[in-house]
């Protein structure tokens, strides 16, 4: 059985002047199947935004319906709500996966 799934890049959006945190404009990373790397250029990214954008990473990472709304918003806040950083979230290619790896249940 076969299944698709998105390799995602997301990246650190919006004005710096309204940052509350560490947050660089162009840093982000990149998500290739179930492995998440930086982004050239990246030296950190915070942790508490990426245990925030967990949920949303497995739910772009799958093909949506077009009325869906995973499927046009692609702006996370910063769990910080004093802060104005936001994640873009892109859709970089599909690629194909199989379960048979996996074994025989």
């Amino acid at each position: 059985m076969k299944y698709h799934l998105f390799d995602l890049e997301i990246e650190t959006v919006g004005n710096p002047k309204t940052f509350n945190c560490s947050h660089i404009v162009g840093d982000g990373l990149i998500i290739k199947g179930e492995n998440i790397m930086f982004k050239p250029g990246t030296k950190q990214f915070s942790h508490y935004v990426l245990a925030s954008l967990a949920p949303h990473i497995a739910a772009k990472q799958r093909a949506s319906e077009t009325s869906d709304f995973m499927y046009f918003e692609s702006d996370i806040a910063c769990p910080d709500p004093k802060c104005g950083a936001l994640f873009r979230f892109k859709r970089i290619k599909s690629e194909e996966y199989d379960y048979s790896p996996l074994g025989t249940v």
